[in-house]
Protein backbone atom coordinates (compact mmCIF):
# COMPACT_ATOMS: atom_id res chain seq x y z
CA UNK A 1 0.00 0.00 0.00
CA UNK A 2 1.04 3.35 -0.72
CA UNK A 3 2.36 5.18 1.97
CA UNK A 4 1.74 9.04 1.98
CA UNK A 5 5.31 11.12 2.99
CA UNK A 6 4.30 14.09 5.08
CA UNK A 7 5.06 17.65 3.57
CA UNK A 8 5.42 21.07 5.55
CA UNK A 9 2.76 23.49 4.24
CA UNK A 10 4.79 26.93 4.26
CA UNK A 11 1.32 29.04 4.23
CA UNK A 12 2.40 32.63 3.18
CA UNK A 13 0.54 35.26 6.64
CA UNK A 14 -0.70 37.57 3.14
CA UNK A 15 -2.40 34.30 1.84
CA UNK A 16 -3.79 33.20 5.33
CA UNK A 17 -5.10 37.19 5.55
CA UNK A 18 -6.74 36.93 2.20
CA UNK A 19 -8.03 33.17 3.26
CA UNK A 20 -9.80 34.63 5.80
CA UNK A 21 -11.38 38.04 4.32
CA UNK A 22 -12.40 36.02 1.57
CA UNK A 23 -14.18 33.21 4.16
CA UNK A 24 -15.84 36.39 6.03
CA UNK A 25 -17.05 38.00 3.28
CA UNK A 26 -19.40 35.46 2.67
CA UNK A 27 -20.13 33.88 5.74
CA UNK A 28 -22.38 31.98 7.19
CA UNK A 29 -21.81 30.82 2.62
CA UNK A 30 -19.01 29.01 1.73
CA UNK A 31 -15.83 30.66 -0.17
CA UNK A 32 -12.95 29.21 -1.82
CA UNK A 33 -10.65 28.94 -4.36
CA UNK A 34 -7.17 28.22 -5.55
CA UNK A 35 -3.31 28.13 -4.15
CA UNK A 36 0.00 29.14 -5.56
CA UNK A 37 3.55 28.49 -4.98
CA UNK A 38 6.14 26.31 -5.44
CA UNK A 39 7.33 22.73 -4.51
CA UNK A 40 10.56 22.20 -2.59
CA UNK A 41 10.93 18.70 -2.69
CA UNK A 42 8.53 17.11 -0.37
CA UNK A 43 7.23 20.85 1.17
CA UNK A 44 4.99 23.28 -0.06
CA UNK A 45 5.35 27.11 -0.36
CA UNK A 46 2.14 28.70 -1.01
CA UNK A 47 2.52 31.74 -1.89
CA UNK A 48 -0.51 33.54 -3.51
CA UNK A 49 -4.16 32.44 -4.11
CA UNK A 50 -6.94 33.49 -5.95
CA UNK A 51 -10.84 33.77 -4.43
CA UNK A 52 -14.19 31.89 -6.61
CA UNK A 53 -13.98 33.84 -9.49
CA UNK A 54 -17.01 35.88 -10.85
CA UNK A 55 -19.67 33.28 -11.39
CA UNK A 56 -18.93 30.70 -8.35
CA UNK A 57 -21.82 29.55 -6.67
CA UNK A 58 -22.16 29.78 -2.86
CA UNK A 59 -24.10 27.71 -0.64
CA UNK A 60 -23.76 26.57 2.92
CA UNK A 61 -22.28 23.45 3.06
CA UNK A 62 -20.94 23.57 -0.56
CA UNK A 63 -18.83 26.38 -3.02
CA UNK A 64 -18.73 25.62 -6.70
CA UNK A 65 -16.41 27.64 -8.67
CA UNK A 66 -16.02 29.51 -11.88
CA UNK A 67 -13.54 26.75 -13.07
CA UNK A 68 -13.22 28.65 -16.83
CA UNK A 69 -12.06 31.49 -14.79
CA UNK A 70 -9.83 29.89 -12.59
CA UNK A 71 -8.76 28.10 -15.57
CA UNK A 72 -7.47 31.28 -17.25
CA UNK A 73 -5.95 33.19 -13.54
CA UNK A 74 -3.78 29.81 -13.12
CA UNK A 75 -2.82 30.57 -16.99
CA UNK A 76 -2.09 34.29 -16.04
CA UNK A 77 -0.23 33.52 -13.32
CA UNK A 78 1.87 31.31 -14.49
CA UNK A 79 2.96 33.20 -17.66
CA UNK A 80 3.32 36.90 -15.35
CA UNK A 81 5.60 34.79 -12.79
CA UNK A 82 7.61 33.26 -16.07
CA UNK A 83 7.11 29.93 -14.75
CA UNK A 84 7.64 30.47 -11.26
CA UNK A 85 4.37 29.95 -9.54
CA UNK A 86 2.36 26.39 -10.04
CA UNK A 87 -0.64 25.49 -9.18
CA UNK A 88 -0.94 23.66 -5.95
CA UNK A 89 -4.33 23.07 -4.54
CA UNK A 90 -7.36 24.24 -3.77
CA UNK A 91 -8.97 26.25 -0.38
CA UNK A 92 -12.42 26.97 0.64
CA UNK A 93 -13.76 27.97 4.13
CA UNK A 94 -16.12 26.03 6.35
CA UNK A 95 -17.76 29.05 7.97
CA UNK A 96 -19.64 26.13 10.40
CA UNK A 97 -16.54 25.83 12.20
CA UNK A 98 -15.72 22.06 11.53
CA UNK A 99 -12.27 21.58 9.60
CA UNK A 100 -12.73 18.63 8.43
CA UNK A 101 -12.83 17.05 4.90
CA UNK A 102 -16.30 15.93 3.52
CA UNK A 103 -17.44 13.51 1.36
CA UNK A 104 -17.69 16.21 -1.39
CA UNK A 105 -14.06 17.61 -0.41
CA UNK A 106 -12.75 14.10 -0.58
CA UNK A 107 -14.43 13.12 -4.32
CA UNK A 108 -13.07 17.23 -5.34
CA UNK A 109 -9.77 16.44 -4.04
CA UNK A 110 -9.86 13.03 -6.17
CA UNK A 111 -10.57 14.88 -9.53
CA UNK A 112 -7.73 17.40 -8.53
CA UNK A 113 -5.32 14.35 -8.39
CA UNK A 114 -6.32 12.70 -11.07
CA UNK A 115 -4.43 15.70 -13.01
CA UNK A 116 -2.02 17.20 -10.72
CA UNK A 117 0.31 15.09 -8.29
CA UNK A 118 0.18 15.32 -4.66
CA UNK A 119 -2.29 18.18 -4.71
CA UNK A 120 -3.05 20.03 -1.60
CA UNK A 121 -6.79 21.21 -0.18
CA UNK A 122 -6.69 23.76 2.84
CA UNK A 123 -9.83 24.34 4.66
CA UNK A 124 -10.33 27.17 6.94
CA UNK A 125 -13.29 27.33 9.15
CA UNK A 126 -14.01 29.73 12.29
CA UNK A 127 -13.08 28.97 15.80
CA UNK A 128 -15.02 31.58 18.45
CA UNK A 129 -14.18 34.36 16.25
CA UNK A 130 -10.80 33.29 14.10
CA UNK A 131 -10.48 31.26 11.58
CA UNK A 132 -7.67 28.84 11.48
CA UNK A 133 -6.53 26.29 8.44
CA UNK A 134 -6.10 22.80 7.96
CA UNK A 135 -4.37 21.51 5.14
CA UNK A 136 -4.45 17.64 3.79
CA UNK A 137 -2.69 16.35 0.70
CA UNK A 138 -3.96 14.01 -1.79
CA UNK A 139 -2.63 10.87 -3.33
CA UNK A 140 -3.79 8.47 -5.74
CA UNK A 141 -3.44 4.53 -4.95
CA UNK A 142 -4.13 1.90 -7.81
CA UNK A 143 -6.18 -0.85 -6.68
CA UNK A 144 -6.85 -3.12 -9.70
CA UNK A 145 -10.21 -1.82 -10.69
CA UNK A 146 -10.24 1.83 -9.36
CA UNK A 147 -8.40 4.32 -8.11
CA UNK A 148 -8.56 5.74 -5.07
CA UNK A 149 -7.93 8.90 -2.77
CA UNK A 150 -5.71 9.07 0.46
CA UNK A 151 -6.05 12.40 1.95
CA UNK A 152 -3.41 12.97 4.91
CA UNK A 153 -3.21 15.70 7.19
CA UNK A 154 -0.59 18.11 6.73
CA UNK A 155 1.77 20.62 9.18
CA UNK A 156 1.01 24.20 8.45
CA UNK A 157 3.97 26.74 9.39
CA UNK A 158 2.84 30.39 8.96
CA UNK A 159 5.56 32.49 7.98
CA UNK A 160 5.93 36.23 7.08
CA UNK A 161 6.90 36.67 3.30
CA UNK A 162 10.21 39.30 2.72
CA UNK A 163 9.08 42.53 2.20
CA UNK A 164 9.79 42.65 -1.54
CA UNK A 165 8.13 39.20 -2.01
CA UNK A 166 7.63 38.69 -5.74
CA UNK A 167 3.68 38.00 -6.10
CA UNK A 168 1.47 39.23 -3.57
CA UNK A 169 -1.59 40.06 -5.89
CA UNK A 170 -4.39 41.77 -4.56
CA UNK A 171 -6.27 39.01 -5.31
Amino acid sequence: MLRSRAVIVWLSSHVLRLMCRYARELSPLENGGFLLGWRSGEDRIVVDLRGPGPRALHGRHRFIPDHAWQVSEINRAFEASRGDLDYLGDWHSHPDGIAEMSELDSATLLQIARRVSAPLMVIVAVRETEWHPQCWKGDLIRPLLRRRLVATPQEIKIFEPPARWPSQSAA
